[in-house]
């Protein structure tokens, strides 16, 4: 990944499960907009408020759903350098056939600097005695953990190996910092759980440094 900075350090934000242009997911998640394009506005009006265009957005998955030739409408207006963590509702998604994701990915390559499965981040202590650096782990799925009763994608979860994880799916509104069974710490980004708006870092880091 190469992004040219220019004038101040660039920031680094955290979000996931935007659902642009799914009309169903206002009753499902019970988010509290009269339509389709009331939501799309007010995320897309949210990002910009606290993304600037030369900070680094991680998109943890689930961008948009509906026709994709209008969502270029929607992201090319989102401020920032996007990099996007592919999550189940994407075309791209692992599970789709290797075809469909020769087919959209030149289409998400026009919105995103990189895309991946899955990723990890180094982030530093900012001074905190005790650590210097702490390897964090991105993926649009939690360790384990759903929306649903049932566990789903399994195959497609990151393999628990005891690093911090930070991750979308759940739509979870109350939990953003959570344990997996086997006791590893795992942050929710979701816009559900933030205001609809991304995450800075700094709140990833005050995470980081309670565990």
């Amino acid at each position: 990944m190469n992004i040219q900075e220019s004038g101040s350090v660039p920031q680094r934000f955290f979000t996931s499960d935007t659902h642009f242009g799914h009309a169903r997911i206002i009753e499902l998640c019970d988010r509290p907009f009269k339509s389709v394009e009331h939501m799309d506005e007010t995320l897309i009006n949210n990002w910009n408020e606290t993304v600037s265009p030369g900070d680094i957005v991680y998109h943890l998955g689930d961008v948009a759903l509906g026709s994709w030739d209008r969502w270029d409408g929607i992201l090319s207006r989102l401020n920032g350098h996007k990099i996007l963590v592919v999550g189940n509702h994407d075309r791209i998604f692992a599970g789709a056939s290797e075809r469909h994701r020769e087919r959209f990915t030149p289409i998400y390559e026009q919105w995103f600097v990189d895309i991946c499965d899955f990723d990890t981040l180094t982030f530093r202590s900012d001074g905190v005695a005790g650590w210097d650096t702490q390897l964090t782990a991105l993926s649009h799925f939690p360790y384990d953990g759903d929306s649903h009763g049932e566990e789903r994608y399994r195959e497609f979860r990151p393999k628990d190996e005891g690093f911090p994880l930070i991750h979308g799916h759940t739509h979870g509104r109350d939990q953003k910092a959570t344990v997996s069974q086997a006791g590893t710490p795992m942050f929710h980004v979701g816009v559900d759980a933030h205001d609809y708006r991304p995450v800075h870092e700094s709140e990833i880091l005050e995470w980081l440094h309670s565990i």
